[in-house]
C-alpha cells in the first residue's frame, strides 16, 4: 500500500499555510508553503529513504531563485537558479 499522510490547513477548498506529507512509511515526502493553493516559499522533497532530494523556492506555484538536487545518498548533484 502507498498511502500518504498530510499535514495542513485550507481555506475555502484550497491548501494555504504550512504543509508536511508522509510517505506510508512515516519518512517524509515533503514540506512547504502553500498561498492559496499554489506552492509559494521555501520547500524541501526528500527521498524515501528520507534523505533530502531537493529543496528551493517557489512563488506562486512556480520554481523561483536557488534550487539545489540531491542524489539518493545526499551528493550534490546539481545547483541552478530559476527565474
Amino acid at each position: 500500500m502507498n498511502q500518504r499522510y498530510n499535514k495542513g490547513n485550507y481555506i475555502n477548498g484550497e491548501r494555504h499555510g504550512y504543509w508536511q506529507e508522509y510517505r506510508s512509511n512515516g519518512n517524509l515526502l515533503y514540506k512547504g508553503n502553500y498561498i492559496n493553493g499554489k506552492q509559494d516559499g521555501y520547500w524541501e522533497v526528500y527521498w524515501e529513504s528520507g534523505n533530502i532530494w531537493h529543496k528551493g523556492n517557489y512563488i506562486n506555484g512556480k520554481v523561483n531563485g536557488y534550487w539545489e538536487v540531491y542524489d539518493i545518498l545526499g551528493n550534490v548533484k546539481l545547483k541552478d537558479f530559476h527565474l
